[in-house]
């Protein structure tokens, strides 16, 4: 396995990275975020990526932008921006030579309380006409989009919020199964999991094969909070090795931020 943290424009910068891997990191999680950003802020962006990967020999693995992406809208105009941002995003994977791409299947929506009800709400019914359409976008785009990158690695996120639909173990593997593309898979979002409720154990074994990337983070179980390991009530130790026990061979992701890189090491001495 591979261990990776976040590595965010306007928040860390080349230094941190050089601690992060000298405490054992492989690499980190970019974002990409060109349209909120001003052109120099992303300029310097790539730049200090490009350095990190050149001088350090860190790899890297590709979030696209959530909050205002709904590549199954029912304006026209939204999707096919959507659409836009989720392939400029595969190619600013492709020009940091990253292999892996992370992308919300559902509508991203600013401001919407994580929390305590995420586990008692059922998903909106796909029965409903205007849902059932949205979904169906949202396959082809992703479909289309595998097509466009069949040298990337889509993963598809579980979520979190009571208005998506894919937040179960199940939910996933229907869509894996819908979108029927060998190099789009899961990100399985340990913490993501923990607030709607449900157990790693269940994702491993009904998704096993499917899941090509991990984010790993822990909150009290009630609220998506990206807690620094040890700080909530997930059993981190044992998803990391019940993923050593599934021959997983692809990047974990730290999806937490340390203010001293250095303190990523303990972690890692955790997982050895």
């Amino acid at each position: 396995m591979r261990y990776f943290t976040w590595f965010r424009p306007q928040q860390h910068d080349y230094e941190y990275a050089r601690q992060a891997m000298k405490a054992g990191l492989d690499g980190f999680e970019a974002a990409y975020r060109a349209a909120y950003l001003a052109p120099e802020v992303q300029q310097e962006y790539v730049d200090c990526l490009q350095r990190i990967k050149v001088e350090l020999g860190a790899s890297f693995a590709v979030h696209s932008p959530a909050n205002d992406v709904n590549l199954g809208s029912l304006n026209s105009r939204v999707r096919e921006a959507s659409f836009e941002e989720i392939k400029e995003s595969i190619d600013f994977t492709h020009a940091i030579g990253a292999s892996i791409l992370v992308i919300h299947p559902t509508p991203g929506i600013l401001g919407m309380p994580e929390g305590k009800w995420s586990r008692e709400e059922h998903p909106p019914k796909r029965e409903a006409d205007a849902l059932a359409r949205q979904e169906e976008f949202m396959v082809r785009a992703v479909k289309d989009l595998a097509d466009y990158a069949p040298d990337i690695l889509l993963c598809l996120e579980n979520l979190v919020y009571p208005h998506e639909i894919y937040r179960s173990p199940e939910d996933m593997v229907e869509l894996i199964k819908r979108v029927n593309r060998s190099n789009v898979g899961v990100t399985f979002d340990v913490g993501h999991a923990a607030v709607c409720g449900h157990k790693p154990a269940d994702f491993f074994h009904l998704l096993q094969d499917e899941i090509f990337h991990v984010h790993l983070h822990d909150n009290d179980g009630v609220i998506d909070q990206h807690l620094p390991l040890g700080q909530g009530t997930i059993d981190y130790v044992d998803v990391v090795q019940s993923l050593k026990r599934m021959d997983y061979q692809g990047v974990v992701n730290l999806e937490f931020i340390l203010e001293d890189p250095d303190g990523y090491r303990q972690y890692l001495h955790q997982f050895e």
